[in-house]
């Protein structure tokens, strides 16, 4: 699944046919994260946010977002060239 960078900082975006699904850290400090599920029009159909989640719910926002974050910067791709570049 490739994500993207969305309208703000910290937020991410992919998308199933029409469906979008939107991640975002509301609280750096506290790890705190927000999942969206959007229809085709841009209503948000599902939402799930600290505090209504359980700690497991939590650790798999947690590691969502990392994932999300990961695939729209390119994470991967910029150590390898990294790498390469430091001769690694």
């Amino acid at each position: 699944m490739k994500w993207s960078r969305a309208a703000h900082n910290n937020q991410f975006v992919t998308s199933v046919d029409a469906i979008s699904i939107v991640i975002m850290e509301i609280d750096a400090t506290s790890s705190n994260y927000r999942l969206e599920i959007l229809d085709e029009s841009g209503e948000t159909v599902e939402s799930l946010r600290y505090p209504d989640t359980s700690g497991e719910e939590d650790e798999q926002l947690a590691r969502l977002f990392v994932l999300a974050r990961r695939s729209a910067l390119n994470t991967d791709l910029t150590l390898e060239k990294l790498a390469k570049a430091l001769d690694l």
